[in-house]
């Protein structure tokens, strides 16, 4: 072993990844180092505007004063126990997010994936109960749930489930936004549909919101068919759409929410929020997890949820977004290959006529991090804290990069 503190180049720092790092990741030719704000420095000490969050992780930015606080403040105390024990840690964070979301109660995890997976058999486990001897959860083409063989299960994208044999049974894909698809689902499987599962807002698949009109007669089926409504909010939630959860911008609530990414600030968490009448469907010995909610992670996430309450970080989000949307409709009218712009809060998708990678590589070149996803569409995702003056540096950023790329 080497000293962890000794200075190495990029060129290190590739090797080493390329030598002992399963080669599952298309990375980019840049290693970052630390960051302040909306501001990303790599080992070169090259400055970066972060549009990209680590894929909506980080909305409060990097280095918040008080997560850090929170992060030395708890680690001077306890790391971990067990859920074998009472967490006040775990028992804060669960009062907060059902005080702020809907009355029930949560399961610690510690990832979105693993919170996915607690929902799969939580639906599994109520359909037993209800006494459904098929029960098939129906999921949204092109969504994302996560890598695991469950997660895999509910992902509606053959990218994701190609190559690993076959996956679980009891899945039926509809096409996002089409109530007619939608319904002929429901009435297809008569009784036995446990849960429908999707996502506020697509964001894999390149930033595509769900309707409200579709989101409502998903409610209004599986209340009709007695099955439960997830809300996969991994990505939309912690004020990442301008509300504090995706679900708040429609006129009802789901029977349970998934959540990870920003909770943390960065830090390994994720929960399962339940609906009070549904808290019964897993008692002691149906689920569990070692690390899911220890001290330290809970006392990050309830920090997080504190700052996102405590300030007026809502409010900044539908400010930037405005500007963002704004500045992309002039983009759209100058630059042929912009295809679309969609989103919501500061969750945006450009959709472009080229392939999206080469221009978030030059936006790299450029000093600004944004995402490439669904072979042509860029997201952008910064964080919620950022101020105008970091947009419009960042967007000039983005408009001088698309241009040349148009020329």
């Amino acid at each position: 072993m080497t000293d962890h503190e000794e200075k190495r180049t990029l060129k290190e720092i590739q090797d080493l990844s390329e030598r002992f790092l399963l080669n599952t990741y298309a990375r980019h030719n840049v290693a970052f180092k630390y960051g302040s704000g909306e501001y990303l420095y790599d080992i070169d000490d090259n400055k970066y505007i972060d549009f990209m969050c680590g894929i909506s992780v980080t909305n409060l930015g990097h280095s918040d004063p008080d997560i850090i606080e929170t992060v030395r403040s708890q680690a001077d105390k306890l790391f971990h126990s067990s859920n074998l024990f009472y967490s006040e840690e775990a028992a804060l964070l669960s009062e907060a997010l059902v005080q702020y979301s809907f009355p029930g109660k949560v399961f610690l995890s510690n990832s979105g994936t693993e919170a996915n997976e607690a929902a799969f058999k939580f639906a599994r486990k109520y359909a037993t109960m209800k006494n459904k001897d098929k029960p098939v959860i129906i999921a949204l083409k092109n969504s994302f749930h996560g890598r695991s063989v469950a997660g895999m299960s509910m992902t509606g994208q053959s990218k994701i489930r190609a190559g690993f044999g076959e996956l679980l049974s009891g899945i039926d894909f509809v096409e996002p936004n089409n109530e007619e698809d939608l319904v002929h689902a429901f009435d297809n499987h008569e009784n036995n549909v446990a849960a429908m599962i999707m996502e506020p807002v697509q964001g894999e698949i390149g930033i595509v919101p769900i309707k409200s009109g579709f989101a409502s007669l998903a409610r209004k089926l599986t209340l009709e068919n007695d099955a439960l409504l997830i809300f996969d909010e991994i990505q939309t939630g912690m004020g990442r759409t301008g509300k504090l959860f995706g679900f708040q911008h429609y006129d009802f609530t789901p029977d349970v929410m998934t959540l990870a990414k920003a909770l943390g600030s960065g830090f390994p968490i994720g929960a399962m929020v339940v609906a009070e009448q549904f808290t019964d469907v897993f008692t002691r010995g149906t689920h569990g997890s070692t690390f899911g909610g220890n001290h330290l992670a809970a006392a990050i996430a309830y920090e997080t949820l504190r700052i996102m309450i405590s300030r007026d970080i809502l409010k900044n989000v539908n400010h930037m977004s405005g500007m963002i949307f704004d500045k992309l409709k002039d983009m759209k009218a100058k630059y042929p290959i912009i295809r679309e712009i969609r989103g919501v809060g500061l969750h945006i998708g450009v959709e472009f006529e080229i392939p999206a990678r080469p221009i978030s590589e030059k936006c790299l070149e450029n000093g600004l991090v944004v995402n490439a996803t669904n072979e042509n569409v860029i997201r952008i995702m910064p964080p919620l804290t950022i101020t105008a003056a970091s947009v419009e540096e960042g967007m000039d950023i983005f408009e001088k990069t698309v241009k040349s790329f148009n020329e």
